[in-house]
């Protein structure tokens, strides 16, 4: 395709289109993708990139997987949509529900199916809600939220979310999201952060909260691990308070940390499990949120009907992609292969920290984020005008590699089955990126 046609195509979905996270001039050079192999995006005039994040981190398996076109296309000629409301069911979605019980914690029993990862949220917030009016306890109804969190784009998950940027436009916020805890950094945080959720609990009251949610990385935040000690102190937390936990999985979960569960790094049993994204690898839409057995033993023995739904909850179709995508992963041991991808991603950015102006690398199995910094040693920020995140992304792109950047942090989450020469390829192109950036940014002059 020439330019001028390239060009053509722009126009039209500027003329027609509103994207997510929308402005005309960001749309004014999209890449227009036209197909997909492995870990390879290829756009309509030929060029071909690295996808450094999985997309939205979500083509686990990679793109052009037949076997998920076919899984989608058997499906849809015998039962493409049925009814999933109470009352009806269907094959492929009893049978992912009892596989994704299994798969991720010992504890989990029942699932139920929404469409997105946000969806999956306000699931996940309505359930908790239910679970104390189910046992009396009528005023549990608060949600306790970290700083620099991400947790969707309705209006009760953009109320969750730690991110001031998602809010501009969209309030007043839901004031029963509580928001705990000073920090503003990308330090890994540990008991102490966990006691600041303690403190804001105590200050709301016992009584008001219902949850704590927490990603168990941080993700769109700017990839923030915890410390060892924070997840095992907040379950205790949560244990005393009769507070349930949630854990947003959406990014992290299905071997994205070289676990098919992040929390199962710490050995933590979350209460409500939401995920999205990789459990069908994004080739149909599907999300939901997992249940411990008590929460479900609640619900199953109450006279109240939870009276939350979707029209595709437990879309049978989306249900079998999920299935044979999961099987992918068993088969091709994918989330073994995310732990020894992630540490060969970890090992080569890490020798970025040599490079003026590259002040951190952070991550878990095969998520990470790579910061600029003006002033490493003081941990100084280049001055916002700069935009050296953005610019990074750019650089990036130009070199073939495609991610996102929250403020001066690039992140990457590139699929599960990208190959080591490819990974390699990623550190390469950020060294190179980044040099060029901060050698930029070096010349402005321009002080914070």
């Amino acid at each position: 395709m020439n330019d001028s046609e390239y060009r053509s195509l722009v126009e039209r979905d500027i003329a027609h289109l509103i994207h997510p996270q929308y402005s005309v001039g960001g749309q004014r050079d999209a890449i227009v993708f036209q197909k997909g192999e492995g870990a390879v995006l290829t756009d309509v005039r030929g060029r071909e990139y690295i996808d450094g994040l999985s997309s939205l981190w979500n083509v686990a398996v990679g793109h052009g997987r037949k076997e998920l076109a076919e899984a989608a296309a058997k499906q849809m000629s015998e039962l493409a949509f049925a009814n999933g409301y109470t009352g009806y069911t269907n094959l492929p979605a009893i049978e992912l529900a009892e596989k994704l019980c299994r798969l991720s914690y010992a504890n989990m029993d029942a699932v139920f199916f929404a469409n997105s990862g946000s969806e999956a949220n306000e699931v996940a917030f309505k359930l908790a809600r239910f679970h104390h009016f189910l046992r009396g306890k009528m005023e549990k109804v608060k949600i306790i939220c970290r700083r620099q969190a991400y947790h969707g784009g309705t209006l009760a998950t953009t109320a969750a979310t730690g991110i001031p940027a998602f809010w501009r436009g969209f309030g007043p916020l839901d004031p029963t999201f509580i928001r705990a805890g000073e920090s503003h950094s990308y330090d890994r945080v540990g008991a102490e952060y966990a006691r600041q959720i303690e403190e804001a609990i105590i200050r709301e009251g016992p009584d008001t909260v219902a949850a704590v949610i927490s990603e168990p990385v941080q993700g769109a935040g700017g990839v923030i691990p915890p410390g060892p000690d924070f997840f095992p102190t907040l379950r205790e937390i949560c244990d005393r308070h009769n507070v349930l936990l949630i854990a947003d999985e959406v990014i992290t979960g299905f071997g994205r940390t070289g676990r098919w569960f992040a929390m199962r790094h710490w050995d933590v049993l979350p209460d409500i499990v939401t995920f999205a994204k990789a459990v069908t690898s994004a080739y149909v839409p599907l999300s939901g949120a997992i249940v411990s057995r008590d929460i479900h033993e609640t619900i199953v023995q109450a006279e109240d009907r939870f009276m939350h739904g979707f029209t595709n909850s437990a879309h049978p179709a989306a249900c079998a992609v999920g299935l044979r995508n999961l099987q992918i992963f068993e088969d091709e041991n994918l989330v073994e292969n995310a732990a020894a991808l992630g540490a060969r991603l970890h090992d080569g950015l890490q020798t970025l920290l040599k490079e003026d102006g590259v002040g951190d690398v952070r991550g878990l199995g095969l998520i990470a984020g790579v910061e600029l910094m003006q002033d490493v040693e003081k941990k100084k920020p280049f001055a916002l005008e700069l935009n050296v995140g953005g610019r990074m992304v750019a650089a990036c792109r130009d070199r073939g590699l495609i991610s996102r950047n929250i403020a001066d942090s690039y992140l990457l989450a590139p699929p599960l089955v990208t190959s080591p020469e490819q990974i390699d390829r990623i550190v390469e192109i950020v060294r190179e990126s980044a040099k060029e950036v901060v050698g930029w940014a070096r010349r402005q002059k321009v002080e914070i």
